[in-house]
């Protein structure tokens, strides 16, 4: 008996263990296994509608893959398992569904026509008996009648109209007391602009007292230094999504030349983010040309947010920063 008891234990922690296992491999997949991803994208003609372009995004060395094409004017996806699309798989589960179903048709089709045949025997095996019964329904119809016969209906009270007198005082009084409505209407108006004004009142008195608060708050040296560890981990996290390498050639000009020359100021001022890896030739036609081709390619990592965010979480000038605005105070 223990001998059994100590197999299924066995089992047991066996499965445990096997879960736990997969679980763990799941969660540093998921931490260290990057999602790369890829995009190209090409214009060659003057026509915006002819531009080309594809966008790949994979994981887990290609396991997992999402593709979206552009191409004249229509945009196609492919979600591939292990190389295989999932839209085939689908098609051919539909077709298998559909190809089920034409054969249950069939077999119920088969089954009607018997169940047909079987209910036409026993309507003439009825017939006689169908007769009869409308005979005695026939003679029935005398005394169901005699029910449906409407009774009297029984005359309600009519209720009496108020008498003309009341009426004729009500209009002497409205004809006697024009003034005082108009007093009553006067002192209704005032007393709601006296009511808002000072509801404008309070709600200057409280935004005054938001400003004051909000000033103290950013002015303070830890909500500083809390507001600058964020900023740094942001940057950081955006230059890790950025693609790392990208490449391609780039032709444009503008009708007015000023224009031409503003874009290529500002791509001189974005150069740390791209690197200056794309080659843009400024023509100065007196026209409007844009033609090119680039592509693209970057890795994000799971572990790098998750330690951005525990390094966030556990700084005590982000708590104290929390603590604050949880209390309001000054």
């Amino acid at each position: 008996m223990l001998h059994i008891l100590w197999l299924i234990i066995k089992f047991i922690l066996i499965l445990l263990g096997i879960g736990l296992g997969l679980i763990l491999l799941a969660v540093l997949l998921i931490l260290f296994c990057p999602v790369r991803y890829s995009a190209c994208g090409t214009k060659e003609q003057d026509d915006w509608k002819q531009i080309t372009g594809q966008v790949r995004v994979s994981w887990l060395f290609h396991a997992v893959s999402l593709r979206a094409t552009w191409k004249e004017g229509s945009l196609e996806k492919v979600f591939c398992l292990f190389g295989i699309p999932v839209s085939e798989l689908l098609k051919k589960r539909r077709q298998k569904k559909a190809h089920t179903s034409e054969k249950k048709k069939e077999t119920s089709g088969t089954g009607k026509t018997e169940k047909k045949r079987d209910t036409e025997k026993k309507r003439k095996a009825g017939n006689v008996t169908v007769e009869s019964v409308h005979k005695e329904k026939i003679a029935e119809l005398p005394k169901a009648e005699e029910h449906l016969k409407p009774k009297p209906e029984i005359q309600k009270p009519i209720a009496q109209e108020p008498s003309a007198e009341k009426t004729v005082s009500q209009e002497k009084k409205q004809r006697r007391n024009p003034f005082s409505s108009l007093i009553s209407r006067i002192k209704k108006l005032f007393h709601g602009i006296l009511a808002k004004l000072r509801n404008i009142r309070s709600t200057v008195r409280k935004i005054t007292g938001n400003i004051s608060w909000w000033r103290d708050f950013l002015e303070h040296p830890r909500v500083k230094a809390a507001i600058s560890l964020v900023w740094k981990n942001a940057k950081f996290l955006i230059r890790h999504v950025l693609p790392a390498r990208a490449s391609g050639e780039i032709a444009f000009s503008c009708e007015d030349p000023a224009v031409t020359g503003s874009i290529l100021a500002i791509l001189g001022m974005t150069i740390p983010f791209h690197k200056n890896c794309v080659q843009i030739t400024p023509l100065f036609q007196g026209e409007n040309y844009f033609r090119g081709n680039i592509s693209v390619r970057g890795r994000i990592y799971g572990f790098v947010f998750i330690k951005a965010a525990i390094v966030i979480y556990f700084n005590k000038n982000i708590k104290y920063v929390i603590k604050r605005w949880k209390t309001r105070r000054a």
